[in-house]
C-alpha cells in the first residue's frame, strides 16, 4: 500500500427567540466594560439550528466564545433557536430589523437563508462560524480541517482497540462530514492496517435516540472505541458505551463533552469555534470586521485532539500511545502527511 503523507415576521413560528430588542425581549444584558464609558454598546445574536443549546454541541461552543466576548466588550448578547429550516431566513430578518449590529449562527445549515438575508441587510454583518461564503461583504465566514483531528483521532482508536473494530457515526451527510468521516477512516489505517472502521449517519443533529441506537448496534458487533460527530446524536452515543460495559468506550467532539459521560470518553476531536465567534466580536468592536472567509485546522488551533482529564481516565490511553500521536501531529502541521478530507481522497490514500 501507498501512505500519502502528508441559522420572526409576525406570526406562530416554530422556534424559540430570545430578541436584541422590543418588548419582547429577552437578552443576556450587557457586561460592564462598555458601561460609563459613552460608548456604543453592541448587540450580538447567536442563532442555532434544531440542536439548539445544552447538548455541548457546537452551539453551546460558539456560546461559550460569546460570553467571554461579553465580558471583555461589553456587548448585549442573545440567543435565538430556530427548529424548522423554512424559519431560517425570517429568523434572520427579525433580528436585524431589531438591530443586532452581528448575527452569528454556527450551522452550515442556515448558509443559504444567510446569503440571501445579508443582501437585505447591508448594514448587519452575519457570521458563519462552520461553512465558507464568498463575495458577499457583510459576511464572515469560516471553515475547518475537521479531518486533521478526526486523523488523530482515528489514529488514537487504531492504536488503542483490543478487537480492530471501532466506529464513526455521522449526522447529515455532508462536506463537512465526509471530513470527519474520511480524515477519521485514514487516520485508523495509519496506525493500524487491520482494523476495520465500521461507518454510519443518523440523518440528524438532534436525534439522541438514534445515536444511541446506532452506537448499540456496534458495540454490539464489537466495536470498542466509536467517534461520533452528530450534534445532540452523541448523547446517545455516550448512553449505549455506558449501556454497553466494561471495555466499551467513547470518543467525543466539539468542546470535549467530556462531563457527558466522565468515565466512557477518552478523547475528543474539538473545533474550537468559540475563538472564531470571540475573534469576530472583537473585530467588530475594534472596527476591523469585515466580509472575508478564513480556514482553521491543528496548525492555528482551530482544530484539535483533547485528552479527558478524569483520573479514572487516564490510564486508558498510555504515554507512549500520547507521544505516537503527538508526532502524527506534528507532521499533519509540517505537512508531511497529507490528511484525505473526501471519499476519493481517502481511498486514493490507502492504495
Amino acid at each position: 500500500m501507498k501512505r500519502v503523507m502528508a441559522a420572526v415576521l409576525a406570526g406562530v413560528m416554530a422556534f424559540s427567540l430570545t430578541a436584541c430588542g422590543g418588548g419582547a425581549a429577552k437578552d443576556a444584558g450587557s457586561g460592564e466594560a462598555a458601561e460609563g464609558k459613552g460608548e456604543k454598546t453592541y448587540k450580538v445574536a447567536l442563532m442555532a439550528d434544531g440542536a439548539g443549546f445544552g447538548s455541548q454541541s457546537f452551539n453551546d461552543v460558539a456560546l461559550e466564545g460569546l460570553e467571554k466576548a461579553k465580558a471583555d466588550f461589553g456587548i448585549e448578547l442573545t440567543t435565538l433557536e430556530v427548529k424548522e429550516v423554512a424559519d431560517f431566513a425570517n429568523s434572520l430578518r427579525s433580528l436585524a430589523q431589531q438591530g443586532c449590529d452581528l448575527i452569528i449562527t454556527p450551522s452550515s445549515t442556515i448558509k443559504d437563508a444567510v446569503t440571501e438575508v445579508a443582501a437585505e441587510y447591508p448594514d448587519t454583518f452575519f457570521g458563519l462560524l462552520d461553512v465558507q461564503v464568498e463575495g458577499v461583504q457583510n459576511v464572515v465566514s469560516s471553515s475547518y480541517r475537521e479531518h486533521e483531528a478526526a486523523f488523530l483521532l482515528g489514529a488514537l482508536g487504531g492504536y488503542l482497540t483490543k478487537t480492530n473494530k471501532i466506529g464513526f457515526i455521522g449526522g447529515v451527510s455532508g462536506v463537512i462530514q465526509d471530513r470527519f468521516q474520511y480524515g477519521y477512516m485514514a487516520g485508523a489505517w495509519y496506525s493500524n492496517q487491520d482494523v476495520k472502521v465500521t461507518s454510519s449517519y443518523t440523518g440528524s443533529f438532534s436525534d439522541v435516540g438514534k445515536g444511541k441506537e446506532i452506537a448499540t448496534m456496534m458495540f454490539s458487533d464489537g466495536c470498542d472505541y466509536v467517534a461520533p460527530s452528530a450534534g445532540a446524536c452523541n448523547l446517545g452515543v455516550f448512553q449505549a458505551s455506558k449501556e454497553a460495559g466494561a471495555d466499551k468506550w467513547s470518543f467525543g467532539a466539539a468542546n470535549g463533552q467530556f462531563n457527558q459521560m466522565p468515565d466512557k470518553i477518552v478523547a475528543s476531536q474539538v473545533k474550537r469555534v468559540d475563538n472564531v465567534a470571540y475573534s469576530m466580536v472583537e473585530k467588530m468592536v475594534n472596527g476591523t470586521l469585515k466580509g472575508e472567509k478564513s480556514e482553521y485546522g491543528l496548525k492555528d488551533g482551530g482544530v484539535d485532539l483533547m485528552y479527558s482529564t478524569e483520573d479514572a481516565m487516564k490510564d486508558i490511553v498510555p504515554q507512549d500511545i500520547k507521544d505516537k500521536v503527538e508526532e502524527i501531529k506534528k507532521q499533519i502541521v509540517d505537512g508531511t502527511i497529507k490528511v484525505p478530507a473526501t471519499q476519493d481522497d481517502y481511498n486514493a490514500y490507502v492504495k
